[in-house]
This record gives structure tokens, C-alpha cells and sequence, in this order.
């Protein structure tokens, strides 16, 4: 922080004195500051991090693009600076939904479609699974289903991958 004084005498009789005060705003700030602030406005686990290539200019509408690494995978997240207020800066941060390791069905769309192929074979009183499923050949994600009173462990597997879908299999264990 800089503080500047200005300091005016005239002539005569009298002496006015002006002073003038201003206080300037950081040039940015520190990328720790960043990725430590950022994290905690995402709620992020413990094991969560975060990795920005600099500062963030304090300047009201910058931006910088960080990497979030969580649970395996690697999201975008944008900060934009919404607000500086002498030494305050305030920033949005917005966690880019898809990986940068691919596309995910979330756990919603899963269980639906999941329990929805199941309930052609065998009654489905409840369907869930423990996370999203990854958009990659191969992947796999842990599903419990109730059935008939009887709880029973699904795997899905994803079979294939295109721009537009991403299409599984469901194996009922028991």
C-alpha cells in the first residue's frame, strides 16, 4: 500500500496547507492468496488443489483460467474479478462441470437410464450408484439395486464413447 501526500503553501499572510490522501490497490493478488481463496469458495475437500499459473490482476473483469484436481480428475475453473475495494479483492469462481479428462453422465442420468434397462428384466424398487460415471471406454462406477426386497451390487462399465452419448453395461451380481 503507497500513500502519497501532497503538501501547497502560497504566499502572503496566510499559509494554506492541502493534503491530499489516496490509497492505491494492490497490482494483483498473490497466486497462493488465489488458489487458497478459491478453493475455500468451492467448498473443496482436503484433498482437493488447486494450481494457477500466477496472480490475479486486481482489476475489476479479469480473468484466469486454474486447475482443480479432484478426486482423480482435473476441471477448469474460471475466476473473474467482480469487485476491488483498496487493499479487497473480491472474485467469481465458476468449476467447468466436465473433466478436462472427458465427459461424465452424471449420477442422476445414470441411475435413471440405469434402473430404467433393469426394470425391463426384474421390478426395481430403488437404484443407486456412488458417483458419475466417466466418459471414457472402460470406465466403471458401483450401483446397488433393491429388488424384491433383496439389495444386489450392479456394475456399470461404459462400452462405447461418441460426441454425442455415452453408452454402458449393466451386470447384476446375486
Amino acid at each position: 500500500m503507497a500513500v502519497r501526500a501532497l503538501a501547497v503553501v502560497g504566499g502572503g499572510a496566510g499559509v494554506a496547507v492541502l493534503a491530499c490522501w489516496s490509497l492505491f490497490s494492490p497490482a494483483q493478488v498473490a497466486r497462493e492468496q488465489v488458489e487458497s481463496g478459491t478453493l475455500a469458495q468451492v467448498a473443496a475437500a482436503p484433498s482437493d488443489s488447486l494450481r494457477c499459473d500466477g496472480g490475479l490482476r486486481a482489476e475489476v473483469g479479469a480473468a484466469q483460467t486454474c486447475t482443480l484436481s479432484r478426486g482423480g480428475e482435473t476441471f477448469a475453473v474460471a475466476l473473474t474479478v467482480t469487485r476491488v475495494d483498496g487493499e479487497r479483492v473480491d472474485w467469481d469462481s465458476v468449476i467447468d462441470g466436465v473433466p478436462r479428462s472427458g465427459r461424465r453422465v452424471a449420477v442422476s442420468e445414470l441411475e435413471r437410464r440405469t434402473r430404467e434397462a433393469l426394470a425391463r428384466e426384474r421390478p426395481v424398487e430403488a437404484l443407486t450408484c456412488d458417483g458419475a460415471l466417466s466418459g471414457v471406454v472402460g470406465a466403471t462406477q458401483n450401483c446397488a439395486l433393491t429388488s424384491d426386497g433383496a439389495r444386489h451390487p450392479v456394475t456399470v462399465r461404459v462400452a462405447t464413447v461418441d460426441p454425442t452419448r455415452v453408452q454402458w453395461g449393466v451386470t447384476v451380481a446375486g
